[in-house]
């Protein structure tokens, strides 16, 4: 995987995480990139990597700490996993804006965060090293970034996904905003546009069920049980979980069962 990064050190957070400084080619500015590794590192052994996807831009929080979370529940020396919380300049869709060349999140993420993670630890620098969760937003995210690039990433675990903006006429006003955002053009978010992938790239995905689709109660229920029925009818293998409402965060109880299914060998 190509890509162009320069790192401005290390350190270590008041969480104790490893910090590193990117310099990306597809961001706006600097962003930071967490580590949590597993408190005995094995010498000679290469681990797998579950990348922690933020719902907001570069250090806003205000849904929790997805990599807070992981260390909180011990998976990196429970399932020996190297836990990596990439961030990003502005809010992130993890697709590359056609109009923005500093909102290019996914090659961000394929062409910067994985190079760098791969050549700074020891992990496992293939697909079944690569696993990815998020909800929200980054929900969203981890499921676009396995469809459109499913010899990168093995699995995907997606709660409570930010899957409105696939639903209905792309022309309502606050859809139309939306996209021109952080898409760019219409055309460009087809391309990302979950439903879209399903049908068009669902099937590389293979026989193995390599997405955990949760949805909630409430006002993305009928969202997401199309999404499922998408699934369902184009005969991708995957796990979903229909369930009661949660308070949209990180720490609200669906990690553990999102993470066990994404262990899984």
């Amino acid at each position: 995987i190509a890509h162009s990064v320069a790192s401005l050190g290390a350190a270590k957070d008041s969480n104790g995480f490893k910090t590193h400084i990117l310099v990306s080619p597809h961001q706006a500015g600097e962003t930071t990139l967490r580590v949590l590794l597993p408190d005995n590192l094995e010498r000679g052994k290469r681990y797998r990597v579950l990348y922690v996807l933020p719902v907001h831009e570069e250090g806003e929080y205000r849904h929790g700490d997805g990599l807070v979370e992981m260390k909180k529940h011990g998976y990196h020396n429970r399932h020996g996993l190297i836990c990596v919380a990439p961030s990003f300049t502005s809010q992130p869709w993890f697709a590359d804006n056609d109009l923005n060349p500093k909102m290019h999140d996914e090659s961000h993420m394929v062409k910067t965060v994985l190079p760098f993670v791969e050549e700074h630890y020891p992990v496992q620098a293939k697909v079944e090293g690569r696993l990815l969760i998020g909800f929200s937003k980054s929900g969203w995210g981890s499921l676009s970034l396995v469809l459109r690039n499913p010899n990168v990433f093995y699995k995907a675990a997606a709660w409570d996904t930010g899957i409105r903006v696939d639903m209905g006429p792309i022309e309502e006003s606050e859809r139309a905003e939306r996209i021109a955002k952080d898409w760019g053009t219409v055309a460009n978010f087809n391309e990302y546009r979950i439903s879209n992938l399903i049908r068009t790239r669902g099937a590389h995905l293979g026989d193995k069920a390599r997405l955990f689709y949760f949805s909630t109660e409430g006002r993305r229920a009928i969202g997401g049980v199309a999404i499922h029925q998408l699934l369902v009818e184009h005969e991708i293998p995957h796990r979903y979980v229909f369930e009661p409402h949660r308070v949209h965060r990180w720490d609200t109880g669906w990690v553990p069962e999102a993470v066990a299914f994404l262990v899984e060998k």
